[in-house]
């Protein structure tokens, strides 16, 4: 039994079709994706836009504190930088700065302390410099809008309604300095509404990641040629090295679970091959469970070798026209996987939403979830569920070449 699982494993990889199909073309496919793909998610990150401020008296005056402070809040380096500020000292060199193209907007401040923005035409009519305006412009008038909100708070206070609109400067400082200063804080804290930004998913969320998962669905259908060859070579009526095992003094039962063990491992190591190339050579996120994946690589194996063996043992149809009948299932099974693109994608969805049993018995889109279940969800419940569909669709698949290949005599061999 050894020497017949050993000599099953090494004529399955020798296969040209298993080398092409099942081992080369996948790694191919992950390699085409990651350079189609790979500047994808960084075209959805909006970098610092640049812009000039003129830091001029009023910029550097105290109305102007919380200002400054704000832009050097959204100016620090890190994740979260929206602006890239440079000072100038007149308003001829923030306008020179943007003219040319330096900056995308120069910033001046006003006697009361608000900011305005000054931008140039030709940036305007660009891409680039239109987003780099939008973004000063937002964080502009989010602060305006703010400024507003305190202003009436604090000037609503009892001991704010001597001053005068806009207040002096003496009179701002005399009042920053009394108890109205604190209830007026106290004041508009209370109204105030916090925000805090969440991660619903494990990881960072990724626009591409699922074409990789598709593709690891499509891998696992493409090797249903592996159990098809093995149990053509295990039948008297497909093959001549079938008729010859067949009168061979290992019985057919224990060839044919011989044929089915050799197959799962062969699928189950093409899989790894490819889990690891987009895993380590690609970088493709799988959500750090490495280990569980493994779990998956084999679900996915056995659920490839249960569909190959139940397309193999068909009567009457030849090796090339099973081989056919496989192709035809996996081309289709991906399409509704989200395989071929983003109009793919969007199909895989609506019908995912529309007709959930669908997706249900898709192999290649149940493959699919198996890794998107492992990567973005906190709990393992979808995951070990999307295994037990897997397990399911195999045993249906046994069961079905068991039935097809049961009891059956032949004329001449």
């Amino acid at each position: 039994m050894g020497a017949l699982f050993a000599h099953t494993v090494r004529m399955l990889v020798r296969q040209r079709d298993v080398l092409i199909w099942v081992i080369l073309f996948p790694l191919a496919l992950a390699t085409l994706f990651h350079v189609m793909l790979s500047n994808i998610d960084e075209s959805y990150r909006v970098d610092p836009a640049s812009c000039v401020v003129v830091a001029d008296d009023n910029f550097n005056s105290e109305r102007a504190v919380f200002f400054r402070e704000m832009l050097d809040e959204v100016s620090a380096p890190g994740a979260g930088q929206l602006l890239d500020v440079a000072k100038v000292a007149t308003l001829e060199e923030g306008r020179e700065a943007v003219l040319s193209g330096d900056a995308a907007a120069c910033i001046t401040v006003d006697e009361e302390g608000l900011p305005s923005m000054q931008v140039s035409p030709l940036a305007a009519s660009l891409t680039t410099g239109s987003i780099d305006q939008s973004v000063v412009r937002a964080v502009l008038d989010q602060y305006c809008q703010i400024y507003a909100e305190m202003k009436q708070t604090f000037l609503s206070q009892p001991s704010a309604q001597g001053m005068q609109a806009p207040p002096s400067e003496g009179e701002l400082a005399e009042f920053a300095r009394s108890a109205g200063m604190s209830e007026a804080a106290s004041a508009f804290m209370s109204d105030a509404v916090r925000t805090q930004q969440v991660d619903v998913l494990r990881v960072q969320a990724s626009s591409t990641v699922r074409y990789y998962y598709a593709l690891m669905g499509f891998a696992a259908l493409m090797s249903i040629t592996v159990s098809i060859n093995a149990v053509s070579a295990a039948r008297a009526n497909t093959s001549a090295v079938g008729a010859r095992r067949q009168v061979s003094g290992v019985s057919p039962a224990r060839q044919l679970a011989v044929a089915m063990a050799a197959s799962f491992v062969t699928v189950f190591f093409c899989l790894l091959l490819a889990f690891a190339y987009m895993r380590f050579v690609l970088g493709v996120e799988f959500g750090g469970r490495d280990g569980l994946a493994m779990l998956a690589l084999a679900a996915c194996a056995l659920m490839s070798t249960a569909l190959g063996a139940a397309i193999g043992a068909i009567p009457k149809i030849s090796i090339p026209g099973k081989t056919g009948i496989a192709t035809g299932i996996t081309c289709f099974c991906a399409l509704f996987a989200g395989l071929y693109g983003e109009p793919s994608m969007q199909l895989a969805d609506r019908v995912s939403q529309s007709a959930p049993w669908a997706v249900l018995v898709n192999p290649a889109a149940q493959a699919a979830n198996a890794f998107y279940d492992l990567t973005y969800y906190d709990s393992l419940a979808p995951f070990f569920a999307t295994l037990c569909v897997l397990a399911v669709m195999a045993a249906v698949f046994f069961v079905v070449a068991a039935l097809l290949m049961r009891r059956q005599n032949y004329e001449r061999l």
